[in-house]
């Protein structure tokens, strides 16, 4: 299928590294995006074993969460390892390698009420190095009311927060590693604040560091699903936390302070010294 890798301008990379987020228009093919909702479908049908649901019953509306679809949805691992995401995550990050952390579905039913409140992704993760990066890509349009908010340029404050729970018990992180998030909802005119408004095709990159939350999906016609990416770059190496990351979900044989791409758990997708697809 058609990739738009060489859509990717210089201008976009100094965004991203700017503000840890850029916004790309139109660069998922249609015909991937068709892969991508057969592959949801299909998951929503029959979830892996990591599935997460946070709506209760009687709540209204349906928030669900999946993880690893690459591992046993084949539409999914056509689009992960085929896809234009990988080589464009390396461009942004300057990275000579990209290796699969995992990937993740949201889906958001109409009317569902939880937000996934401010944090950043890789204080979860037991991920060192700077160049780890998700992209986020919608199958159905969003906007400042259903989508993400971020506050551009966070990843550079030199500042870790700790995890929380907020889908589940509000549970926060037990170690002493990490500090805690500032109270940006309640103090939103202390911040700049970016949202995007955004439609099929278009994809969403941005650094792990980046602070950014979930919006609900107050509407009532409208699902709001999307297919997000988690891409590991040169310098990413295995971490130990205490607690233990909540992510890899399923531990794999990796040493602590071994990289990510020598692992064969996270396989490499993409390298500036080979033809991606050589994996599959």
């Amino acid at each position: 299928m058609p990739n738009a890798v060489c859509n990717i301008t210089e201008e976009h990379i100094e965004t991203f590294n700017r503000d840890g987020l850029v916004c790309l228009r139109g660069v998922i093919a249609p015909e991937w995006m068709e892969t991508l909702r057969t592959g949801v479908e299909r998951d929503l049908a029959r979830p892996g074993e990591n599935v997460e649901v946070y709506t209760s019953p009687g709540d209204p509306g349906y928030f669900f969460n999946d993880f690893d679809l690459w591992t046993h949805i084949p539409e999914m691992k056509d689009f992960a390892f085929n896809g234009p995401c990988a080589e464009i995550s390396a461009r942004l990050m300057a990275s000579v390698h990209v290796n699969l952390f995992f990937d993740h579905l949201f889906v958001k039913e109409p009317g569902t009420e939880g937000k996934t409140h401010w944090h950043q992704d890789q204080p979860y993760f037991a991920v060192d190095g700077t160049k780890l990066c998700s992209n986020w890509i919608p199958l159905d349009p969003v906007s400042s009311d259903n989508g993400f908010e971020f506050v551009p340029g966070s990843h550079k404050w030199g500042r870790w927060f700790a995890p929380f729970d907020s889908m589940k018990d509000g549970s926060r992180y037990a170690g002493e590693d990490f500090e805690r998030c500032p109270d940006i909802e309640n103090n939103r005119d202390d911040y700049e604040i970016r949202t995007f408004d955004m439609q099929p095709g278009d994809v969403l990159f941005f650094h792990a560091l980046v602070v950014h939350q979930g919006q609900s999906n107050p509407r009532t016609a409208q699902r709001r699903r999307a297919v997000a990416h988690r891409w590991l770059g040169d310098d990413t190496r295995y971490a130990v936390r205490n607690p233990p990351s909540e992510f890899p979900k399923i531990p794999a044989g990796v040493l602590p302070g071994q990289a990510f791409r020598d692992v064969p758990e996270f396989p490499l997708i993409w390298s500036s010294a080979g033809a991606q697809g050589a994996h599959a």
